[in-house]
């Protein structure tokens, strides 16, 4: 029987975390498997279904990659991840100053989550990640863990007096997809991608407040302006005019650039 190398990460009584005898069993049956075998039983996604493979094996099976330095194999298991973070974190519908004391600013409430997994996959990919482990032993707790946290962060934020309702639903507009190019590097590999948007958002949380609120209302594809005057704008909602929004985007996408620029476009 194969054996599997332990968890690193110990509890506060100082006992390690330790994989379910569940996981351990089927981490040792998809090794038999082919990779495009395992890739294609991931993609299923009724928990019920005989063949479903637990997120925490795919975890595991991501972390083995860096032993034998499979890019390919990496984006792979990292994507179907990810999709699984969506799927369990869908991005919610924004909610900004109501009068309710339960509404939360969630304009980054996916990416929160979707981030602080990146940034724990990276650290593990340079040298082992402990925290990386719980996603090994129970991956949905590590989400809601991490969800919990993205609210109480959106919780602290001061909140603009105007209510923002949106969907999903319409095209981006020409300002949006201008301010993404230009907050954007040449991204040549997955792993730079997403080493870029977790630094990204940690550099968007040290602008000054004006010029923040415009780069997450930019990327929540708010328009600056609109011929349909019923339509929610930055402008409205900031109360300033539209030069004023391009301004503080310039200013704050100039930030960013030297803040990111470097430092992303040389990553090991």
């Amino acid at each position: 029987m194969q054996s599997l190398s332990p968890l690193r990460k110990k509890t506060d009584e100082g006992v390690l975390y330790k994989r379910r005898t569940q996981t351990e069993a089927l981490i040792r049956t998809c090794h038999q498997m082919t990779f495009d075998e395992l890739c294609n039983r991931a993609e299923i996604n009724g928990r019920k279904h005989p063949d479903y493979i637990p997120s925490e094996v795919l975890v595991y099976f991501l972390r083995q990659t860096k032993t034998h330095n499979s890019d390919a194999q990496f984006a792979a298991l990292y994507q179907l991840l990810q999709k699984r973070i969506k799927r369990v974190c869908p991005r919610e519908d924004v909610h900004l100053g109501t009068k309710d004391a339960a509404a939360a600013h969630l304009l980054d409430f996916q990416d929160f989550v979707l981030d602080d997994f990146a940034e724990r996959v990276m650290c593990d990919r340079q040298a082992y990640e402990e925290n990386l482990d719980g996603f090994e032993v129970a991956f949905d707790r590590m989400i809601a863990r991490r969800k919990y946290d993205a609210m109480r962060k959106m919780y602290r934020r001061d909140k603009p007096k105007t209510q923002i309702e949106f969907g999903e639903d319409g095209d981006i507009s020409a300002e949006v997809e201008e301010s993404l190019a230009l907050l954007n590097p040449s991204i040549g590999s997955i792993e730079e991608d997403i080493t870029y948007r977790f630094q990204l958002q940690r550099a968007i949380d040290t602008l000054p407040e004006d010029e923040r609120r415009v780069i997450i209302m930019i990327l929540a594809e708010i328009p600056n302006e609109s011929s349909d005057p019923a339509d929610q704008t930055i402008s409205k909602l900031l109360g300033c005019g539209p030069q004023t929004v391009r301004n503080r985007r310039d200013r704050a996408v100039k930030k960013l650039q030297e803040m990111l620029g470097t430092e992303v476009r040389n990553v090991s």
